[in-house]
This record gives C-alpha cells, sequence and structure tokens, in this order.
C-alpha cells in the first residue's frame, strides 16, 4: 500500500510543478492564448506589454525626457525584473493581499487614474496595469513582514519597532482657531486684534476646562462653536517629518503630560491640544508598524528581493522601442 502512495505522489507532484508554472504565466500577462507573444519574457514568463510600457514610462521619469533608448530599456528591464521577483517571491510563499490590502491598492490606481487617464490611456497603459503594478508594491510590504514581522527569519522586536514609534510618532486630538479668514473677495486676510484677543481667552477657558474636567474636548469644540467660532475636533496621528503642523509642533506636543490639554499658538493658529498615550496593543501603533518596520529595514527587503533569483531577459527591442518613441513623443522629449 505504501509503495502504491509513493508512485501516485510522485505523478502528483510534476503535475502540481506544472500548475503552478502555468499559474506564473496568468499572474504575469493576459490568458488569450492567440494574442501575439510579448515583448518582454523574464524567466521564460511573459510580462505583458502594458507592463512594460509602465516601466518604459517610469525609466524615462527616472532618466530625463531626453534619454536615449539603450538606457531607459536597459532601466524598464530591471524595473520589471523587480516587479517579477516581488511577485513570483510572495506567490512562492503562498503570500495574499488582505481586502483591506486590496482596497488600498484600488484606491491608489483610482487617484493615479483621476490625475493621468488621459495620458496613460494615450501610450496602452490602463486601470488595470496600474493594479498589476501597485499589487506588487503591495507585496512586497507583504515580503517584509514576512521577513521582519513576527516569526519572520530576520524578526525585528516589538520593543524596538515601539520605540521607534514612541520617538518618531504623537498621537492627540485638537481643536483648531483661525486668526485668519476668507473675505468676500476670496483672500485669505488676518482677523482684527480684538478678534485674536477674543479667540485666545476662549481657548484659555476651554483648557481650564477639560484639564478640570468640566469638559471633554467634544463639549469644548461645542461651546467654541456656539460662540462662532466653528471647529471640530480631530485626532491625528503625527510622525516627525510631517510638516501638515507649523515648525515646531511636534515637539511641543512630546512636552505635553498625557492626557492633559496645553494651547500651542502659531502666527496663524491657535491649537487645543490633548496628548494620547497610546500603548503597544493600541490599532494606532499596530496601524503604523509596517511603516516602521520599513523605517528600521531601509533598502534591505529591496536586496532580499533582488538576490531571490537570476534572471534572464528577453526583449523584442523592435516593439520595446515602439513603445518609448510613442511615450517620448508624448512627453515632448527629444526634440
Amino acid at each position: 500500500m505504501f509503495n502504491n502512495s509513493n508512485t501516485a505522489t510522485k505523478r502528483i507532484i510534476p503535475f502540481i510543478t506544472a500548475i503552478c508554472c502555468v499559474f506564473s504565466v496568468f499572474i504575469f500577462s493576459s490568458c488569450d492564448i492567440s494574442k501575439k507573444p510579448s515583448a518582454l519574457t523574464i524567466n521564460g514568463t511573459e510580462i505583458s506589454d502594458d507592463v512594460l510600457a509602465y516601466f518604459i514610462d517610469c525609466a524615462i521619469n527616472d532618466l530625463g525626457e531626453n534619454a536615449v533608448y539603450d538606457a531607459v530599456s536597459e532601466r524598464a528591464c530591471a524595473l520589471a525584473g523587480k516587479y517579477y521577483k516581488t511577485n513570483s517571491l510572495a506567490h512562492g510563499y503562498g503570500l495574499a493581499l488582505s481586502t483591506a490590502q486590496k482596497v488600498a491598492v484600488s484606491e491608489k490606481v483610482n487617484a493615479y487614474w483621476n490625475i493621468y487617464s488621459e495620458y496613460y490611456s494615450t501610450i496602452g497603459i490602463t486601470k488595470e496595469t496600474l493594479t498589476k503594478v501597485f499589487s506588487a508594491d503591495a507585496y512586497r510590504d507583504l515580503l517584509l513582514n514576512y521577513y521582519y514581522g513576527e516569526g519572520g527569519v530576520n524578526e525585528i522586536p516589538l520593543s524596538r519597532i515601539y520605540a521607534n514609534f514612541r520617538t518618531n510618532y504623537i498621537v492627540f486630538q485638537a481643536i483648531t482657531g483661525y486668526f485668519t479668514q476668507t473675505d468676500t473677495a476670496g483672500n485669505n486676510v488676518r482677523i482684527s486684534q480684538n478678534e485674536i484677543e477674543t479667540l485666545v481667552l476662549k481657548f484659555q477657558n476651554m483648557s481650564q476646562m477639560v484639564n478640570s474636567g468640566e469638559q471633554t474636548m467634544e463639549e469644548a469644540c461645542q461651546y467654541l462653536s456656539e460662540s462662532g467660532y466653528p471647529s471640530s475636533v480631530q485626532t491625528v496621528i503625527l510622525h516627525k517629518d510631517d510638516t501638515s503642523y507649523p515648525p515646531g509642533f511636534f515637539e511641543k506636543v512630546q512636552t505635553i503630560e498625557t492626557h492633559k490639554v496645553s494651547i500651542i499658538g502659531s502666527n496663524d493658529y491657535i491649537f487645543l491640544v490633548l496628548r494620547g498615550e497610546i500603548d503597544s496593543n493600541s490599532s494606532y501603533f499596530l496601524d503604523k508598524k509596517t511603516d516602521i518596520i520599513r523605517e528600521i529595514v531601509g533598502t534591505d527587503i529591496d536586496k532580499l528581493i533582488e538576490d531571490a533569483y537570476e534572471l534572464n531577459y528577453n526583449l523584442d527591442n523592435t516593439a520595446a522601442s515602439s513603445y518609448y518613441s510613442v511615450i517620448i513623443q508624448e512627453k515632448g522629449g527629444l526634440k
């Protein structure tokens, strides 16, 4: 009985291997077997022409609109090679995008398409193309966590990730007051000094009431709105390099005692800030874990991906150069 089982297994393994090879081809190229061969194959796998066109466009963006074809094709092949390796590694490890990750890819695709759809359509790039290449970016993050996340072969200790979070991020609630307003002509003008002093006084009163426990931040915001200053409470997780707030804001919030309110002012704004405290089980921290691992790892993940395979490229230069010419013409280069 055991001999028969081994024989069956030996017959099944080549079959499974063949199925995996076919599946790998479908990942990178169209399923239409009657179509003409792709201009680029990597290790025998066709890279669809729309994806090649995308990487030619990226290569021209990297090298400049006057870059010659040889340099562009070399760069485009390198980008396509990284795309091939990332997809192959992720699928080889059985990694799959979660629903949330697919939604994030879709949102990124829509954002790019809303801006560049006319240009992309002209050079043969579709929303499906963007989905392919942006999905590869998402697979890179899966590989990042596979190698460096919990249980990974190069696992980064949670204590180090959390320490990085505490150093580089702050979490707070804020109510914002403005020392400027838009006039009837649409210009941004400064309010009067009396109005500024009145607004500052209101923020001082709100700070005292929240710190004494008489009001929540939401109640303070309602008080401000009812007195003629429409506002809202925003919960923010902020990286130290984020420039959304005035210079020095991050450092000032860091000095606030947790669960306490303080006022931070600038030339154009006044903020009522409630400093939060985030532990290692918080959703705020967990949502940033991949970003923090990415910061710690840097380019090491790209080297792991790069070293995963030896690649053999087969490029149809006639076809590829025609894509290059169309894109260069659209960009207005090589005049």
